[in-house]
């Protein structure tokens, strides 16, 4: 009589909320895993106010979790989902999805995020630099700003505000270059800053302002500039996903690319939801006046930023690139 063996356990961690864009993809992709691999891979979730499985450190903590296989006194994380601009801190070919307005809507970033560039090249500089790959892409809305303090309709407006971005280069130099006095700050402690008065304001999608409940920390305003489509991949350890077999390699890389694609269509649906619940918690929404004005402010920055991507290649940062708006642009 043959003894079945355990199931692999895949511990996935994210610092979000439950309906979340981070919590839906990853329990999608638990379910699928599960089904695909008839139980042999089973996912242990852990996310911000979950008492079985609370969150594993914040975002920054648990990429550097992914890179090194393991994270000293905390459990070790096999999976995490993440914004693509606290990501590209520390594998910097990723700064390119945080080029100023290079997404022109959301079906050019489904594109390149079905594209062979993607799961293919951009995963083997991922896997070889830093052991990590993505097996799926998130999309959620463009990023936009939110402040206590006025309206901002143009560009004008921007000055004088004390505005918070992730640890990320490029998200603090775009907004600098727009006229505002830039705080970088980690993910968890921001609500706290926004509602003692330390800044004021920050940006993001209006799924996780809504999520955030970002109304209770004095946000009043909110304008749709959207420089940045928040992205942001699955990512698994390398050296974990390299010691599984075959067959389960494929039903991680096939569950994972589905659980983002579901993620996709959730977020579609929910964005008319999560705007009216900032209308209806009194938060008023702002469209630019001169949004090409912002464009052609933050241009300039893509240049100074190709030789970050391409680890210190400035010709092959421009390629990397290139490469991202045939594709967008097909």
């Amino acid at each position: 009589m043959s003894v079945k063996s355990a199931p692999v356990k895949i511990v996935c961690s994210t610092d979000n909320p439950k309906g979340s864009i981070h919590v839906v993809a990853l329990e999608k992709f638990g379910e699928l895993i599960a089904k695909y691999s008839n139980g042999r891979l089973i996912a242990e979730i852990h996310f911000r106010g979950n008492e079985e499985f609370p969150a594993i450190m914040g975002e920054e903590v648990n990429m550097n979790m992914m890179m090194t296989s393991h994270s000293g006194v905390h459990n070790r994380v096999h999976v995490t989902a993440i914004a693509s601009g606290n990501a590209s801190i520390k594998a910097s070919i990723l700064e390119f999805l945080m080029l100023p307005y290079i997404f022109e809507d959301k079906k050019s970033a489904m594109k390149l995020f079905r594209s062979k560039f993607m799961m293919e090249e951009i995963n083997e500089v991922l896997a070889r630099k830093h052991n990590i790959r993505a097996i799926g892409w998130l999309i959620g809305g463009f990023r936009h700003m939110t402040n206590s303090k006025k309206p901002v309709q143009r560009l004008e407006d921007i000055q004088g505000l004390v505005i918070r971005t992730p640890r990320n280069r490029l998200m603090r130099d775009t907004y600098m270059t727009l006229g505002a006095e830039v705080i970088p700050l980690n993910w968890e402690l921001t609500f706290e800053a926004l509602k003692k008065g330390e800044i004021d304001g920050q940006e993001n999608p209006y799924s996780v302002i809504a999520d955030s409940k970002f109304w209770d920390a004095n946000q009043k305003y909110v304008t749709n500039n959207g420089p940045f489509l928040w992205v942001g991949p699955i990512l698994m350890n390398e050296e974990f996903y390299q010691s599984l077999p075959d067959d389960l390699k494929n039903v991680v890389r096939k569950a994972g690319r589905e659980a983002a694609e579901y993620e996709w269509e959730w977020e579609n649906k929910k964005n008319n939801e999560f705007k009216a619940i900032l209308l209806n918690n009194n938060m008023k929404i702002l469209d630019l006046e001169d949004k090409q004005r912002w464009v052609d402010a933050t241009k300039p920055l893509w240049e100074k930023y190709y030789k970050f991507i391409g680890y210190g290649d400035e010709a092959k940062g421009k390629k990397i690139v290139e490469n991202v708006l045939i594709i967008t642009n097909q």
